[in-house]
């Protein structure tokens, strides 16, 4: 049965302030994982089954997204953090802003401050949005996935059920959307392997033998 989105996150925060009146502290150990995927490279897909079989949450697009927005006009997410948790958030904030050159608007705060948020309560994969590069100073696994241009083309024909032609198109604004996402919010280019600690070829590698992979690197 699907949740709603609000019942998700809604979990999430309640999860989170019971630890914080536990006093369970974050993991010392990598427990977060960053996916950032070429369209049609089965990155959601990898994504679904690390989470599963680490028995991690996962945070996508639309979860993160609905976050912010909430996040905009309430301080419950950081706040489940403890009084130290959300100054080393703040301060790890501050510290992108500077290391990055950047001139954050009102989104971008947000998002810092909820990626941080959640790498900070651990066990999670989050996909996208940049997490590779918000979490610089947590102890992640930043992971990029990639396939040929051909593979990822029937992908995405088979999804939306285009032609070949229009899927083309479609995976090449995707993909150009998200490199200006992360070129305006972290000023960074996303086709740089130095930016991730595993780059996985689904061209070469079932879904399966990645999440295997991206297991062992967490060993």
């Amino acid at each position: 049965m699907n949740r709603s989105i609000h019942k998700i996150i809604d979990e999430h925060i309640k999860r989170w302030e019971m630890q914080k009146k536990q006093g369970v502290s974050p993991a010392t150990t990598c427990n977060v994982i960053t996916i950032s995927r070429e369209r049609g490279s089965h990155g959601q897909q990898v994504a679904e089954a690390l989470a599963q079989a680490l028995g991690f949450d996962l945070f996508h697009h639309e979860i993160l997204e609905s976050m912010i927005k909430e996040s905009q006009n309430t301080k419950v997410l950081l706040e489940t953090l403890d009084e130290k948790g959300m100054n080393i958030v703040d301060d790890l904030v501050a510290a992108l802003v500077h290391e990055h050159h950047l001139w954050p608007d009102e989104y971008s705060k947000v998002l810092l401050r909820v990626l941080n948020t959640i790498g900070r309560h651990g066990n999670a994969v989050i996909l996208g949005r940049g997490a590779n590069f918000a979490l610089k100073n947590i102890n992640a696994l930043r992971v990029r996935i990639v396939a040929p241009d051909d593979l990822r083309r029937k992908v995405v024909q088979q999804e939306l059920g285009l032609n070949a032609e229009d899927a083309q198109k479609m995976m090449v604004s995707t993909d150009a959307n998200r490199t200006a996402f992360i070129r305006r919010y972290f000023n960074a280019d996303t086709q740089d392997p130095a930016n991730y600690d595993l780059v996985l070829n689904t061209g070469t590698l079932s879904i399966e033998k990645a999440v295997s992979i991206i297991q062992s690197a967490l060993a």
